[in-house]
C-alpha cells in the first residue's frame, strides 16, 4: 500500500502517448487506491480523453481503456488540446467528477453554458481556460460561465468571437 500510496501522493497524470498496458497499470493503481481510501489529489488527462461511457459512467480513454469512478478523487483536469466538446461530453464528465472538489478543463472548447441536471453542487468549483488569458468559471445558479477576473458573465458575442479565434489556433 506504501508504494500506491506514494504513487498517487502527488497526483496522476495520463498522457495519450502512453501504451494501452501504461493505462492498465494506471488504473489497477487508481482503483486500489481508491478502494483502500487513499486520497487522489488529482488526475490530469493530457489528451487521452474520449467520451463518458453513459452506461457506467467511466471515463473512455483514447486508449480505449476505462477510468473507473473513483471516489477517493479530489480534482480532476481536462486537457483537450484543440477539441471542441460536446454538452454530452460536459455532462458526462460533471457527473463523473461529482465527488471532486475542483473540475478543471484546459485547451478546448466548451458549451455556452451547461443545463441543469449537470451543473455542479455549490462547493465544486468548475474552471474553463480555453486560451492564454481567460479563466472562466461556471456560475453553479445559471449554467453560465463567467471571467474569473472581472466576475463578468461570458456573452453570446464574447463566447463567439472565443470560438472564432479557437478554431482558428487549433484548426
Amino acid at each position: 500500500m506504501d508504494t500506491i500510496r506514494e504513487s498517487c501522493g502527488l497526483g496522476v497524470a495520463i498522457y495519450k502517448q502512453c501504451s494501452s498496458n501504461m493505462h492498465k497499470l494506471q488504473m489497477r493503481f487508481l482503483t486500489v487506491a481508491s478502494q483502500n481510501n487513499i486520497p487522489i489529489p488529482f488526475i490530469s488527462l493530457q489528451d487521452s480523453y474520449r467520451a463518458v461511457d453513459a452506461t457506467t459512467g467511466s471515463v473512455i480513454l483514447e486508449s480505449g481503456v476505462t477510468l473507473p469512478r473513483l471516489t477517493s478523487l479530489g480534482k480532476l483536469g481536462i486537457n483537450a488540446s484543440g477539441s471542441e466538446l460536446t454538452e454530452e461530453d460536459v455532462n458526462g464528465l460533471m457527473d463523473y467528477s461529482r465527488q471532486c472538489s475542483k473540475l478543471d478543463f484546459f485547451w478546448c472548447f466548451l458549451p455556452w453554458s451547461v443545463s441543469t441536471h449537470a451543473r455542479p453542487h455549490s462547493k465544486r468549483q468548475v474552471h474553463w481556460n480555453p486560451e492564454d488569458k481567460d479563466v472562466l468559471t461556471l456560475d453553479s445558479a445559471s449554467g453560465r460561465w463567467v471571467n474569473e477576473e472581472t466576475r463578468m458573465a461570458l456573452t453570446e458575442r464574447k463566447y463567439q468571437d472565443m470560438l472564432i479565434r479557437f478554431r482558428l489556433k487549433w484548426k
